[in-house]
């Protein structure tokens, strides 16, 4: 009986780490007796599993964990022939003898990290030396972890400021060139991924794998965030725009959007805010697929935490309320394709922002609610889809927590609660009642106040006209 794909998997796994495990016995065995030759060879033989090409990217990780597991002992043994006078550099030329690639290049990596630490050549030689050599494996599973494995055996060996390994053996800027080749090329071989083999069905199996290892990408922009010399200069000049490059290049809606999201989560709120144009201006030109609001969201979200509602932490001269204003209104221009909940939800977005790093902005707040009103007044009263209905509730009763009574003098307010469904809108009156009365400094204190407060509770005093409502007012003006 034909075995299906997944006991296949299973089968393949299974077979590949026997032949690891056995190996490596052998291997421990040679590292014992202190034979080099012997044990370059059983490594490299268990090294040659991660040849294959059977396995998913899921199976091929676990097989390359067990196999560096093992690899550990090599690299301590080459430490230890160094420490009792075997020149690193002879250990170094007989490895390149390995006649396979990958064995031979995971050997000469092991052997390039002990090397680096020897002293025995400058760390940024040994760096370039690899980069270039690890660049002969093009099949993307194979050539992401031979990658991953170089990153992880230099992330402590890197010329970085205060290291060890800096001065003669280079300085940040070898550092950080070595990290950015390898996440470009590691970039490449992820997309690359996605156009392996044909069909629909294939292509979803393709970006779930994907998915699954976009995780190795990511981890050389965690290795640049973590570089001691790295200030917000260099990255506005230097890092930055090379990882954009990469984003805008690539072209792929799966790596924009994990991509973006990186940068977001891994570098400091300084260089974010030091960067913030030229982060935006990049969001402009992602593709149509890549969801915009969720990376905008996440970025407001991340500035918003940094201010802590403290006016001062947001530098004045950045104006990052009008930068993000600027990116959503160009996003709009362009992609005709955005639903109107979707269009409402970064308007609240905006809004939100607005209220956390702009406590007092009140024109900022009328502004967002003035673009909604403009974008609903195309529809009609009451014909309002669910999911947009809960948009302009959300809208409206989010500034109540800050804002209290505040928001009746916010004219677009009272608008925006007209395009909304009776019962909906008497939701909001009781959260807008809720929050006014417990508010400190609530006060009515003049006839008009009470008659607007009364106008937008109406739904709480008295149940629909037959006749409906009145019709809306004209669209609002910019700010």
């Amino acid at each position: 009986s034909t075995m299906n794909a997944a006991e296949e998997q299973v089968k393949y796994l299974s077979e590949a780490t026997k032949k690891v495990k056995e190996h490596a016995f052998y291997m421990k065995r040679a590292i014992d007796a202190n034979d080099l030759n012997t044990t370059l060879s059983l490594a490299a033989d268990m090294l040659r599993e991660l040849k294959t090409s059977l396995l998913t990217p899921r199976n091929y990780y676990e097989l390359y964990m067990k196999v560096t597991d093992e690899l550990r002992h090599v690299e301590d043994f080459f430490q230890a022939l160094n420490k009792q006078g075997t020149p690193v550099v002879e250990m170094y030329e007989k490895v390149q003898h390995c006649a396979n690639v990958v064995p031979r290049l995971y050997l000469l990596i092991a052997v390039g990290g002990v090397y680096i630490k020897s002293g025995e050549a400058p760390a940024k030689d040994i760096l370039k030396d690899l980069i270039e050599m690890v660049k002969c494996v093009q099949y993307p599973t194979r050539g992401l972890f031979l990658r991953n494995y170089l990153s992880q055996t230099s992330r402590d060996k890197l010329p970085d400021t205060n290291s060890p390994y800096a001065g003669v053996g280079g300085d940040v800027t070898d550092a950080y060139d070595f990290v950015l080749q390898n996440f470009s090329e590691m970039n490449r071989l992820w997309v690359r991924l996605q156009h392996m083999g044909g069909g629909k069905d294939s292509r979803k199996k393709r970006e779930k794998e994907r998915q699954d290892l976009k995780i190795l990408v990511g981890t050389n922009l965690v290795r640049l965030s973590q570089l001691e010399g790295i200030d917000s200069q260099i990255y506005k000049d230097v890092i930055l725009p090379r990882i954009l490059e990469q984003v805008e290049g690539c072209k792929d809606t799966i790596a924009q959007s994990y991509l973006m999201d990186c940068i977001i989560q891994v570098f400091p709120d300084e260089f974010h805010l030091a960067t913030l144009q030229t982060f935006l201006n990049a969001c402009t030109r992602l593709k149509e697929k890549v969801n915009i609001r969720d990376i905008l969201q996440s970025m407001m979200n991340r500035l918003s935490n940094y201010s802590d509602g403290q006016a001062d932490r947001i530098p004045k001269d950045l104006q990052a309320f009008n930068l993000f204003n600027d990116c959503i209104t160009k996003i709009l221009e362009e992609r005709s394709n955005l639903s109107l909940p979707e269009i409402l939800r970064l308007q609240t977005a905006l809004m939100q922002f607005a209220l956390k790093c702009y406590p007092g902005r009140m024109d900022y707040v009328n502004y967002c609610l003035g673009m909604c009103a403009s974008v609903l007044s195309a529809t009609q009263a009451g014909e309002l889809d669910d999911s947009s209905v809960s948009e302009v509730e959300e809208l409206l009763s989010i500034p109540l927590a800050s804002l209290a009574l505040k928001v009746l003098d916010l004219k677009q307010y009272a608008e925006l609660l007209t395009y909304l469904p009776y019962e909906n809108r008497r939701q909001v009156a009781t959260t807008l009642v809720r929050s006014t009365l417990f508010a400190a400094g609530s006060v009515l204190d003049t006839p008009e106040k009470l008659e607007k407060l009364l106008a937008a509770i109406t739904p709480l005093l008295k149940d629909e006209d037959a006749a409906g409502d009145a019709p809306p007012p004209p669209p609002p003006t910019a700010p």
